[in-house]
């Protein structure tokens, strides 16, 4: 009995985990592409251009890839709030304007999490090979 009471307790915890928005790397987002030429370009670009990691994944849900661009292009180089950028990520139904809506209102003054920064070592990654 202890063992079923466990195993609800976690299946029951599943969607609470899924509302929070998880950063991801900005190359991942390039998987959303089917061109191999919108794939390269998507992958050069995140590779050079820094945007916070958590408004990226909102972006990420932007359904019209012009509208993840358009979201990208808006994110780039600005602070926002997580627990606003959160309310943006949590209502799967929005539509791309009322998501980018959202974004636009969730500016913060929280330096991007890819920022340059004193205390912490840039993080850098390596493509595969």
């Amino acid at each position: 009995m202890k063992h079923i009471w466990y195993s609800l307790i976690l299946i029951a915890s599943i969607p609470l985990l899924t509302l929070a928005i998880e950063p991801a790397s900005p190359s991942g987002y390039c998987e959303r592409f089917i061109g191999e030429k919108d794939i390269q370009s998507c992958k050069e670009r995140t590779e050079k251009e820094d945007v916070d990691w958590y408004a990226g994944a909102v972006c990420n849900l932007q359904k019209d890839d012009a509208a993840f661009w358009i979201c990208w292009d808006s994110v780039k180089g600005k602070s926002f709030n997580p627990q606003a950028l959160e309310k943006c990520g949590e209502d799967k139904d929005l539509s791309d304007e009322q998501r980018q809506s959202c974004v636009n209102d969730a500016k913060g003054a929280r330096k991007p999490a890819s920022d340059d920064n004193d205390l912490f070592q840039k993080l850098k990654f390596k493509g595969r090979h």
